[in-house]
């Protein structure tokens, strides 16, 4: 797309419900518009990772995105929470983390925690819908891991020097 190109989102989101977890106030409010512009059926916010926790367990729930950087539990902690086996079947609800940019340790300690992709601000309104509309549909298969769920690796060939969290990173 180029900078001219309006972004005009399809109809791939209008069955998700969507929970949005930030503990800043003006994000929350900023991110639930754009999701809700991007043709979401339902999106709820929680202020910290316990309460996303509780909403998730009590709610339906097709997509959990949270923030990398909260407090007191932090969006990799909310992720790894979030997978442990006996919150099955909710255990397996795909999951975003969205960040400022990080080193590749963060990006693989939240993909180890579970996440299906962490996302680096700032963010389009169509990269948003572009791994919004992946992560809903992402069949890659989970492996029960220190009574944990994550997603199973994948066998990749990867460029001389590159790393997986680089990869993951730049996606």
């Amino acid at each position: 797309m180029s900078q001219g190109d309006a972004f005009a989102p399809g109809d791939a989101l209008h069955n998700v419900e969507i929970l949005y977890v930030d503990d800043e106030p003006h994000r929350r409010d900023m991110m639930r518009r754009m999701l809700l512009s991007l043709g979401a059926r339902r999106v709820q916010v929680a202020e910290t990772g316990p309460e996303a926790l509780k909403v998730v367990m009590g709610t339906q729930c097709g997509l959990v995105i949270t923030a990398h950087v909260m407090k007191p539990m932090d969006g990799i902690q909310l992720v790894r929470e979030l997978r442990a086996v006996a919150n099955y079947p909710r255990a397996l609800v795909p999951a975003l983390i969205i960040g400022d940019p990080v080193g590749p340790d963060v990006v693989t300690a939240a993909l180890g925690a579970g996440a299906n992709h962490f996302l680096v601000r700032p963010l389009s309104p169509a990269k948003l819908y572009e791994r919004i509309a992946w992560a809903v549909t992402d069949n890659r298969p989970f492996a029960v891991k220190d009574g944990h769920y994550v997603i199973k690796p994948t066998r990749m060939t990867l460029p001389p020097g590159a790393t997986k969290a680089q990869l993951a990173a730049r996606q």
